[in-house]
């Protein structure tokens, strides 16, 4: 069930249009804090209406009207903002209930919630953080040192004033679970934009922008993964034919659509294992793995007639029809430039003969 909910807000935090890493970090760590206060404010408050400590009812209605203003701050994206007086708000409560009724109900640990904050969560520059911290420290150590000579302006009555102190430990727990969880979370997710980035940058080094094939990038690292020469492996090079002529008729435009028609043709029609790249303007080659020569001549022999038959609508001109020349070589696993060169020189070879064939 929790890894459901996190995975679902994930996806939701992923689609949010955050313009740094910093910016996604404080988004989800000052709404997560900015309600889990509002939660306990408002708790204490009901808890000392009923007890009749008109003090505290004024000092947890004033942090909870702070809240307020923390959320317009964070719906305007102001974080740092936000975040700052979160740490205000906070230090300010916990300094003043140690004040009136001393340290014995471990309010204390409420400063021990925000240093850590401030240690996790960029608030800041890492020197503004620092300050902030030591001054924390100051406070504690000055609030320790006048217990230990001051007796308490206000002294809660029991067996309430135990239960403020087993709530103030619960607090103490919960919230500390709570900022490791959500920076656990922050950093998965900045992981996964991360990862998402890098196979949106892969994409975009190894494939064609036009067709989304592969390009020749990309050929160079996968004849590198082809380990296994006891297997048969065919080279195919295809050319459109006449088509500097089919780009001076109809225009680039056209060229174009003719290319994307082309590519998904061959994605159709050739099985999922054999690669395909877009080798140039307007040539493709085909990479397959466990065919013969034999085999690779008659695939792409009846790719080419099959090709040749089909009607191809254009948005620029309407229906057009294409043929193809084809080269097909055996792979050479001592030199696969040299398989390539071969099927290429065989696509010229074709072309010579009158193209529209396989050689």
């Amino acid at each position: 069930m929790f890894r459901h909910f996190r995975d679902n807000l994930m996806a939701k935090l992923l689609k949010q249009p955050f313009s740094t890493e910093d910016e996604l970090c404080l988004y989800l760590i000052s709404y997560t804090i900015l309600i889990f206060f509002a939660v306990i404010h408002s708790f204490f408050l009901i808890a000392y209406l009923l007890q009749g400590v008109l003090f505290f009812v004024l000092l947890n209605g004033g942090s909870l009207l702070v809240s307020l203003v923390v959320w317009l701050c964070l719906s305007k994206k102001c974080y740092q903002v936000g975040g700052f007086l979160i740490a205000l708000e906070v230090n300010l409560y916990a300094g003043i209930s140690a004040y009136v009724c001393g340290i014995g109900s471990y309010i204390l640990g409420y400063f021990l919630l925000i240093i850590l904050m401030l240690t996790l969560f960029p608030y800041g520059s890492t020197r503004f953080r620092r300050v902030m911290v030591l001054l924390i420290l100051g406070v504690i150590a000055f609030l320790g040192v006048r217990a230990a000579h001051a007796v308490p302006l206000i002294i809660l009555a029991e067996p309430f004033g135990h239960s403020m102190t087993l709530v103030n430990l619960s607090i103490m727990l919960l919230g500390t679970l709570l900022e490791i969880a959500v920076n656990t979370l922050v950093q998965r997710i900045i992981f996964r934009i991360r990862e998402g980035r890098l196979m949106e940058l892969s994409s975009q080094i190894y494939t064609d922008p036009l067709t989304g094939l592969f390009n020749r990038r990309y050929q160079d690292i996968y004849l590198k993964t082809l380990k296994n020469p006891d297997q048969p492996v065919c080279v195919a090079i295809l050319d459109i034919d006449d088509f500097k002529r089919i780009n001076d008729t109809y225009g680039h435009p056209c060229g174009d659509e003719i290319l994307i028609f082309l590519s998904d043709f061959l994605k159709n029609n050739l099985r999922k294992t054999d690669k395909i790249f877009r080798w140039g303007g307007e040539e493709f080659l085909i990479i397959m793995e466990q065919v013969t020569l034999a085999n690779a001549k008659a695939v792409m022999d009846k790719l080419r007639a099959k090709l040749a038959e089909a009607e191809i609508i254009t948005k620029q001109k309407g229906t057009l029809g294409i043929t193809i020349t084809v080269g097909v070589a055996p792979f050479d696993w001592a030199n696969p430039e040299a398989s390539i060169e071969a099927s290429d020189k065989k696509l010229y070879i074709g072309k010579r003969r009158g193209k529209n064939q396989v050689v």
